[in-house]
């Protein structure tokens, strides 16, 4: 039997932060969407897609776990289960009461939260990075490599 080495992560690589932030984000978002109201998986990929615009999405490998575990902990429940156009069928998802008290909480830790976070990044851009290229935004690996 081969044992799985866990690869050390790759700090410097934007892609790591990415995922981080992905995973740390995917219950909120998911508990988000569907406060606003019953949807699938696919749906819920859609609207974080249109929420996000495009940055951190999580995937279905990531958004199914959360609402099963969502569901198995009575934070959300099944209504029903629909056929779309391809005939496939459809796990319409809501939160329960329980959920939705549950989104609001977590809505308040993240707002409260938040200035911190922009504090720190806005202390790293302003006093920083015009003297430090490396915390210039958008600047790549291979970038920093070449200075």
């Amino acid at each position: 039997m081969v044992k799985k080495e866990h690869m050390k992560p790759d700090f410097e690589n934007p892609e790591y932060w990415k995922a981080l932030i992905n995973n740390g984000l995917s219950k909120f978002y998911v508990l988000k969407i569907l406060y606003e109201g019953p949807s699938h998986g696919y749906g819920i990929l859609k609207k974080l897609t249109a929420l996000t615009g495009g940055c951190c999405i999580p995937t279905f490998g990531t958004i199914y776990p959360v609402l099963r575990k969502l569901t198995e902990e009575g934070y959300a429940k099944i209504l029903k289960v629909s056929n779309d156009e391809s005939k496939r069928q459809r796990k319409v998802y809501a939160l329960t009461p329980k959920g939705k008290i549950t989104y609001k909480i977590a809505l308040d830790v993240w707002r409260s939260v938040i200035p911190y976070i922009y504090k720190a990044i806005d202390f790293e851009y302003e006093d920083k990075s015009k003297k430090n290229p490396f915390l210039t935004p958008g600047l790549s690996k291979s970038a920093r490599k070449k200075t």
